[in-house]
């Protein structure tokens, strides 16, 4: 299409709306000087004849209004007046008039120079001449739901919104590339010499590897070259770009493809060429390790935090200028501690000085280094789980619980009445204070302890020592059990020695003396049945972080025997072993953990001889009652969590911490509300959720406003660290010997 075309049918639609006066002196004309070809089409703006003709300043629209002319098919849109906003088709006269839905994710996105692709429209509502809805709708089958929504990495910056769009077909390759060259990228350099590593540019393929932000940057870089695509394309010899865009994004633009944009699409934007350095290697680091070193009496400073760095980016993150500063500072903590004369005591507040709290083989607390969650200090690689990750389930599934420990078993109408219609938004009291774990996260830890304290991981080929593992389940319960009030002679360990846990929580009397008859087989207490089977799931999953770290029987073994004392029947253990084979896939050392409206499917396998059955078949039916599709054309179905079974039996449990997370990996705040506003067991739906959301994200991708409120975060963080030290490739158990052993005894 020609532009004269373009202005052709602009000019056509301005007198099917106005009328033949359109050309009067008071009416409407195509401002032909202004017409541009723009990615969606043609741009033809207009105004009225007064201004264009006579200039006449009063009578200008402003902002000036432009229709765009879609190619090839000469649809005719209304631009948005502000860069970035999207355009809407244009109404005609006595026609019906059907507005646009959207994605959400794609409005927001502030792409309108793009267009609006059908794929990124849902549907359509139809409005009257006033433009209010009609009530009709209709549905686009052509519609794919967006990369966050579908649980892909949530994009930092506008290369990898345009990156994470185009993988799930909402640009072309077209589109892609003209939105490219607008975008800077980052590549790295040496801080010394000013250059780039012949690592990052092949000559003889003229090809630069380039990132998409600082976060995505090798490890082992600290300094930057930030450019902007359409600089790199206007180079004598344009390289081919191979763009890092995050863990499940990489993309091959040749240069080539890059030069037709630019000449067809310039960028008009100034141009970006700057060098700079990450945080952690920042020059002002040096001086406030000075400063702190002279304030605290130390020899020396401590060196800028280039370590910390490369090992938080090892797991995906960045530590920030403020964490860095945190980290000089802890570190000159931890060293003027260490000094003989004259003595000092700890500060009062840990983290305000770059520390947090371990807990030694006494139970006390101690100050080590704040490591953010971002990184373990012990920077082991993992042979098959991510540190990051065990961490994020454990504090995930503490968070969990406390948020919905105070509507736990209370009907929905109930907690609407309490709190409002959008019921719990926050952490509210549910004991004395927000934020406090309750006997679920209690059990999690001490079944942790048990698989931990299991004898089979130092005698793997020996039957005799699995057997036991049943015993040292029994023991953990005891100790835990202690915490609340009951007897026991000799409880050894560090762990029942915490101060802190000896709390009282949500546990009623009656659930403490079956724990307490199955836990010492005394009396004739019946097996329970129920949710709390789902507990052990997560610590039975980490018995298997390692090679010949497990039961001879896998982690389903695991999970039937931890959880199988005090619940033994199969619809229980079946249900168990199904969460921990899920938590086996989500724990992922790799840089990608996948949502759970694909690991829910993929970890049903009809090939499985454990996976037969009528409690499988009721699995299976759970599953697709929970969880939505994404992968296919169509709106998908988001699943409420009070639809979901009764709330209260396993299933029922498990299914609504699936509904609540598909589709809201991307939203954590969210998740977590839609895991405890519902009839029903709340907490334990809350902590599942929690687990598995934390399992993706790491503790950093928790809503941080309730991380800092959780009780008792660094014990559980520690517990969590020690399990996976415990049955990675490299053990805690040949670093530390007998005292690992102290802290975890054999039985």
């Amino acid at each position: 299409m020609e532009a004269a075309e373009a202005i052709a049918k602009v000019g056509q639609w301005l007198r099917a709306v106005h009328g033949p006066d359109v050309s009067g002196p008071a009416g409407l004309r195509v401002d032909t000087e202004k017409v541009l070809r723009i990615p969606e089409g043609w741009s033809v703006p207009y105004n009225t004849i007064a201004f264009l003709d006579e200039g006449r300043p009063e009578k200008e629209i402003f902002p000036p209004p432009s229709v765009v002319v879609r190619e090839p098919d000469g649809e005719l849109r209304q631009a948005h007046p502000h860069p970035g906003g999207l355009s809407v088709p244009v109404a005609f006269p006595g026609q019906e008039n059907w507005r646009e839905v959207v994605d959400p994710e794609y409005v927001k996105a502030g792409l309108g120079e793009l267009g609006v692709p059908l794929q990124a429209v849902a549907g359509w509502v139809k409005v009257d001449a006033e433009g209010n809805q009609t009530g009709e709708e209709r549905e686009n089958p052509e519609y794919k739901a967006g990369p966050i929504r579908r649980g892909y990495p949530k994009p930092e910056n506008t290369l990898e919104t345009l990156l994470s769009f185009a993988s799930v077909g909402w640009l072309t390759r077209e589109l892609l590339l003209i939105g490219l060259i607008r975008c800077e990228v980052f590549i790295p350099l040496d801080l010394e010499t000013g250059k780039t590593d012949r690592f990052y540019f092949a000559e003889e393929r003229n090809e630069l590897k380039v990132f998409s932000s600082t976060r995505n940057l090798p490890s082992r870089e600290h300094g930057w070259w930030k450019v902007d695509v359409a600089t790199l394309a206007e180079f004598e010899h344009p390289p081919n770009l191979v763009i890092n865009g995050g863990p499940t994004t990489i993309e091959d633009v040749s240069s080539g493809e890059l030069a037709g944009i630019v000449q067809r699409f310039p960028r008009h934007e100034p141009r970006i060429d700057v060098h700079g350095r990450c945080p952690e290697a920042e020059e002002d680091l040096i001086r406030v390790a000075v400063d702190t070193a002279s304030r605290m009496g130390l020899p020396d400073p401590v060196k800028p935090p280039l370590a910390a760095a490369e090992k938080a980016r090892r797991r995906g993150y960045e530590l920030t200028a403020e964490e860095c500063a945190k980290t000089v500072l802890g570190e000159s903590w931890l060293k003027r501690l260490q000094m003989p004369e004259p003595p000092r005591s700890k500060p009062n507040d840990l983290r305000a000085n770059g520390l947090a709290p371990t807990y030694d083989n006494a139970g006390r607390a101690i100050p080590r280094l704040d490591t953010f969650g971002k990184y373990f200090e012990r920077d082991l690689d993992g042979f098959r789980y991510g540190w990051q990750r065990v961490t994020g389930a454990y504090v995930g599934f503490a968070l969990g619980e406390a948020l919905g420990a105070a509507v736990d078993r209370m009907p929905l109408h109930d907690i609407h009445a309490k709190f409002g219609i959008e019921g719990v938004t926050d952490l509210v009291p549910a004991f004395d204070q927000p934020g406090r774990i309750g006997s679920l996260t209690q059990r999690l830890l001490f079944y942790t302890e048990a698989a931990i304290r299991s004898p089979h991981r130092e005698q793997p080929e020996s039957r005799d020592a699995e057997q036991l593992f049943p015993g040292v389940v029994r023991g953990a319960l005891q100790r835990w059990l202690r915490t609340q009030g009951a007897p026991l002679e000799d409880a050894d360990g560090w762990l029942v020695q915490v101060a802190d846990l000896h709390a009282r929580r949500d546990a009623d009397d009656a659930e403490l003396n079956s724990y307490h008859q199955l836990a010492t087989e005394a009396g004739s207490a019946p097996p329970m049945t129920g949710p709390a089977a789902l507990i052990p799931a997560l610590p039975a999953a980490l018995t298997m972080a390692g090679p010949g770290s497990g039961l001879s029987g896998g982690a389903r073994q695991a999970v039937r025997e931890l959880a199988g004392v005090t619940h033994p029947t199969e619809p229980d253990l079946a249900a168990a072993t199904y969460l921990t084979w899920l938590f086996e896939h989500a724990l992922t050392k790799e840089a990608f953990s996948f949502p759970i409206w694909n690991l829910s499917r993929e970890v049903l396998n009809p090939d499985n001889q454990y996976q037969q059955g009528p409690e499988w078949t009721e699995i299976k039916d759970m599953v697709a009652e929970s969880v939505p599709f994404f992968g296919e054309h169509g709106l998908p179905d988001l699943r409420m969590p009070e639809l979901i079974g009764d709330g209260k039996s396993t299933l029922s449990v498990l299914g609504r911490a699936f509904a609540a997370l598909s589709g809201f990996e991307n939203y954590p705040e969210q998740a977590l509300l839609r895991a405890v506003n519902h009839s029903g067991r709340s907490a334990l739906t809350g902590a599942i959720a929690g687990a598995l959301l934390g399992a993706r994200t790491g503790i950093p991708g928790l809503p941080q406003k309730w991380v800092d409120q959780l009780e008792l975060r660094y014990l559980v963080e520690n517990v969590a660290s020690d399990a996976y030290w415990h049955f990675d490739r490299h053990s805690a158990l040949s670093a530390l010997g007998d005292e690992w052993i102290e802290r975890y005894p054999r039985r």
